[in-house]
């Protein structure tokens, strides 16, 4: 069959994101099926982009891959869902084929999305083998089942339109859990160079994982819904050899190693840092951390193996608030791994989430005072919005509490980021970035002008 794969993505900041989902899935299905992937990513008229594929290629079906439920300044969901009912129109409009729907967004909100976009089915949890399996199926003329969800998504996230009449009885079983080094590799070759081009928006960064699922119970936190809670890892070998690979490749300058959490378990990432620094550290790299199990030797082997950036979801300064949002980690723990960034060269982004679990004013600026004596290379403040519903009027009102805090207290700090308020972060860094050519994650430069500035006042005295 003739298979149209639409990455919606349009997210262009800090930096646009490779669609590997999207290239994953088409990995998984080209053996069998023509593939063609539409990325409207860097689309003038993205609507316009999608009828123009649509008319050229004639699918058999369309797979449209859903990312996020807001953009990364979190402000409202309601444009973006806006957004994606007009992709699913659009798609009516032009082709006759069924409209699949997937994705992490899908995942999130499986019923609300699939009657936006009028979807004919959706595919819930990791999509290689339950898409694989829907197309297969309809490639057999055989009337597959409305709802395709891997195994390791919970029953709660797809109880979607059980009394549609385009919900017929099910044919396709829930797909295992994948193992990963049994998946073809994402396809690659059908990546936009736009990514990789710093004139058109791209910062040169690729996106490689290593593992699926996270073990930790953070309240707030969408991982385990959508990887499962088991960890699947993959060899480290195959994976040093796709970075080595990819630094061939004109244009990338960098791995974004896309792990929920890079260091856990510890020995597999100890495996990944020996199988690149092998390689010679074909690229530079970054990846999320926890303070968890995180010590000196595992930083020190991650900086041998090209680590430039951290990223830690450090989440608050309050042991309060971190007790209730259930992380695996304390205030020392953060400030321990902090010391190990700095004495190794590696640059760290903490993350803070005010306004989770009931957060009050008081304990965000008990975060605050922690964030300054901590100082951190960059920290990225959001305030936190549920990703499966809107806020009430109450959950409102404390939002601009603490977005006021944020904007009296965050321009005085030079690292501090806050997506929402445009506090370093935006176009215009964007547009300095690219004035001055640099390569890779945007949020390193700004650690390392911090750090160079650093080094540069005690040399003065």
């Amino acid at each position: 069959m003739r298979v149209l794969l639409v990455s919606a993505n349009r997210e262009k900041y800090p930096a646009p994101v490779v669609p590997l989902g999207v290239l994953s899935v088409a990995g998984a299905i080209r053996d069998a099926h023509e593939v063609r992937v539409a990325d409207l990513c860097f689309e003038d008229d993205p609507l316009a982009a999608l009828r123009e594929a649509i008319d050229a290629f004639r699918p058999e079906v369309v797979g449209v891959g859903l990312r996020n439920l807001h953009d990364n300044a979190y402000g409202s969901s309601e444009p973006l869902l806006a957004y994606y009912a007009d992709i699913g129109r659009a798609i009516g409009e032009a082709t006759r084929a069924p409209l699949v729907v997937g994705g992490s967004a899908l995942t999130l909100r499986p019923r609300e999305l699939a009657e936006r976009m009028n979807a004919r089915h959706v595919v819930v949890g990791e999509g290689e083998r339950p898409f694989r399996a829907l197309v297969d199926a309809l490639a057999r003329g055989d009337t597959p089942e409305r709802v395709v969800r891997s195994s390791i998504v919970e029953r709660r996230l797809v109880q979607l339109a059980a009394r549609s009449d385009r919900a017929p009885v099910s044919s396709i079983p829930p797909s295992p859990p994948a193992v990963l080094d049994d998946l073809p590799p994402p396809a690659r070759d059908l990546v936009d160079p736009r990514y990789f081009d710093a004139g058109a928006g791209g910062e040169g960064t690729d996106g490689i994982q290593t593992k699926r699922g996270c073990a930790f119970s953070c309240t707030y936190c969408d991982y385990p819904d959508l990887e499962g809670r088991r960890i699947r890892m993959r060899d480290p070998e195959v994976v040093a050899d796709e970075i080595a690979a990819r630094a061939r490749v004109p244009g990338v300058s960098a791995v974004f190693l896309v792990d929920s959490v890079f260091n856990v378990p510890r020995t597999h990432a100890l495996a990944i840092c020996s199988a690149l620094e092998r390689r010679g550290s074909p690229l530079p790299w970054v990846c999320y951390v926890t303070p968890a199990t995180l010590d000196d030797a595992l930083v020190e082997a991650m900086a041998r193996a090209g680590c430039i950036g951290a990223e830690i979801g450090t989440d608050s300064g309050s042991p309060r608030v971190l007790a209730r949002l259930n992380k695996p980690f304390a205030l020392e723990d953060v400030r321990r791994v902090r010391a190990s960034f700095v004495r190794h060269g590696v640059s760290d982004a903490h993350t803070f989430v005010l306004g989770a679990e009931g957060e009050t004013v008081a304990e965000a600026e008990e975060t605050l005072a922690f964030v300054e004596d901590l100082d951190p290379d960059v920290a990225v403040f959001v305030v936190f919005m549920e990703d499966r519903e809107e806020l009430d009027g109450r959950g409102a009102a404390h939002r601009e509490a603490l977005l006021e805090l944020l904007a009296r207290e965050a321009p005085r700090h030079p690292g501090w980021v806050v997506p929402e308020l445009g506090v370093r972060f935006g176009s215009k860094v964007r547009r300095i970035v690219s004035a001055q050519n640099l390569r890779g994650p945007a949020w390193v430069h700004l650690a390392r002008a911090r750090r160079r500035a650093h080094v540069r006042k005690v040399a003065d005295g």
